[in-house]
């Protein structure tokens, strides 16, 4: 997989440069404490999520089956998945908290250069990469904060999320669900509730989120901004470089620049962070195991 080119007037590339020289002892701090602690927990809760409900869905078959018995029966299964629902829950009400902030902060702005509402550049640049997956050209992509894909991937996440919430809600409280709708709607949430699940896993987190996040050769086999917090100054400017120009213009720059983790605690969190790669690869593969059944499994059954 070729990676994205980027760039630079000689002009930008200059002033890039002498910036970056000048605060080499610091890192962009492109994710807060607050971010990264949310990011673990919806997919720690996610993960569980997955391995809990998917035997329940598929029950009939001997894999199931196999790892119900492993978890401790239905039951338990049961109690360890309602216990990360209400994890999943807690990281959309911090989320939603953490967004009334940004409007009450931006009072009532939550758009333009820097936020995740998508761009008439977005459209560009996935047309620009659909042609270059077509064989029309490789495209040169300047990114601001969050790049289109970036972009998608949080929407998608959002509504599905939001979907598995709701309906999940309702499974659990079908005797408080069907006092306001028919009992049909319980059909709906069933169907739906194991279809995003489905969605979610086979298509955000196996192919696009991994692709992006694992994959990709300047990343590979991880992306250490979401654990670390940050990158350093010249790769920022490198990689986000429509963001920090408009940073270096506005005189604020300074305030996404922390100092660089001492030697020992960056050991630490180099443990750490293989330990992460190592179970979310494990995982990934497992999930991608799981879709490539699934999908035999439909195919069969027609």
């Amino acid at each position: 997989m070729a990676s994205i080119e980027t760039h630079h007037s000689p002009t930008a590339a200059a002033r890039i440069a002498a910036a970056a020289a000048a605060v080499e002892q610091v890192h962009y701090q492109r994710f807060t404490a607050f971010q990264r602690w949310v990011h673990f927990l919806i997919m720690c809760s996610f993960t569980v999520l997955v391995f809990t409900g998917m035997p329940l869905r598929y029950s009939d078959q001997g894999w199931a089956k196999w790892e119900m018995s492993h978890l401790g029966g239905i039951q338990t299964a049961g109690i360890v998945h309602r216990f990360a629902a209400m994890i999943m829950v807690s990281c959309v009400f911090c989320m939603l908290g953490f967004f009334a902030r940004i409007l009450v902060k931006t009072r009532g702005r939550y758009w333009g250069p820097g936020t995740m509402v998508p761009t008439r550049k977005d459209w560009h640049d996935l047309v620009a990469m659909v042609r270059w997956f077509l064989g029309k050209g490789r495209p040169v992509l300047e990114h601001d904060r969050y790049s289109y894909w970036e972009k998608f991937e949080f929407w998608a996440a959002s509504g599905g999320v939001t979907i598995m919430c709701v309906t999940g809600a309702m499974l659990w409280y079908p005797q408080l669900t069907t006092r306001f709708l028919p009992g049909i709607f319980l059909n709906f949430a069933l169907v739906n509730h194991s279809g995003g699940a489905l969605l979610a896993m086979g298509f955000v987190f196996v192919f696009w989120h991994v692709f992006h996040a694992h994959l990709r050769p300047e990343v590979f086999p991880m992306d250490k901004t979401m654990f670390d917090g940050g990158l350093p100054v010249d790769e920022y400017a490198r990689e986000r470089p429509l963001e920090y120009e408009r940073r270096v213009r506005e005189g604020s720059l300074h305030e996404v620049l922390v100092p660089v983790h001492s030697p020992s605690r960056q050991r630490v969190e180099n443990v750490i962070w293989w330990a992460i790669t190592i179970v979310a690869l494990l995982v990934w593969a497992a999930f991608t195991l799981f879709v490539i059944w699934v999908a035999s499994f439909w195919l069969g059954s027609l």
